[in-house]
């Protein structure tokens, strides 16, 4: 359902710009909105806009809105069983990024073609989370509370078409990024004192395979662990140029 409004507010506020640049009588359209459709999978609303600088160079600033959804299975920790409670995990990012796109196309008003750029993106993420381990004699659970931020920087591929000078396909196949996080928890259970270094010690042999440094986890109410992790971006935008 907030799906289906989400589109139809998108769709309005398509129909409105339309009208207005026909108005105007405008035949250069310099910029466009798009809606990410790849993000709708993941309960995230993310919307970019696009102004064109010149025939090559573009700059971007996309905005999203995280309003449910699990755990990423990446985050598993072997015996342990790590779950969002209700609501799953809520909160919002900003990517601000340039582009420049290879080919110069036929009109200059236009932006298609394969491209390439840098973009910066920035993810504040909260939500109630709970944890389940089985020692072998006893049955642990763990509440806790976390939020977490992220600082990357990448690079990106990817290839934009345009239809019939207005509508845009924006095809974001390639997106590395470097990610800088910061996770704080707070933990409420009895069995704290138990679980927190089996926790960390899964924590690291993680981080080992990927080659980072291990990180320490106090046993206490609460924690702050920061960490740098590799990630990924991908896309499909379908908009409207105005």
């Amino acid at each position: 359902m907030l799906k289906n409004s989400l589109f139809a507010i998108s769709i309005s506020v398509i129909c409105t710009v339309s009208a207005y640049s026909q108005s105007t009588g405008d035949s250069t359209y310099l910029n466009s909105i798009k809606l990410n459709m790849a993000a709708l999978y993941f309960h995230n609303i993310s919307i970019q806009y696009e102004r064109q600088i010149n025939e090559r160079w573009s700059f971007q600033m996309g905005s999203g809105y995280k309003w449910g959804g699990g755990i990423p299975k990446i985050l598993g920790l072997g015996s342990f069983v790590v779950a969002s409670k209700a609501g799953g995990l809520r909160g919002y990012s900003f990517t601000p990024e340039a582009r420049y796109y290879f080919k110069p196309c036929e009109c200059p008003d236009e932006r298609s073609g394969l491209y390439g750029g840098v973009y910066s993106r920035y993810t504040r993420l909260y939500g109630d989370l709970s944890v389940h381990f089985w020692d072998g004699d006893k049955y642990m659970d763990v509440g806790a509370t976390g939020a977490m931020r992220e600082m990357g920087i990448g690079f990106q591929l990817g290839y934009q078409l345009v239809i019939k000078k207005r509508f845009v396909i924006d095809l974001m196949f390639m997106g590395p990024r470097k990610s800088f996080q910061k996770l704080n928890f707070e933990v409420d259970s009895d069995f704290a004192e138990d679980i927190i270094p089996l926790l960390e010690e899964e924590i690291n042999k993680r981080l080992e395979y990927l080659g980072m440094d291990p990180i320490s986890i106090p046993v206490s109410g609460s924690a702050e662990v920061k960490f740098g992790f590799s990630n990924f971006r991908y896309g499909i935008g379908i908009g409207y140029m105005f």
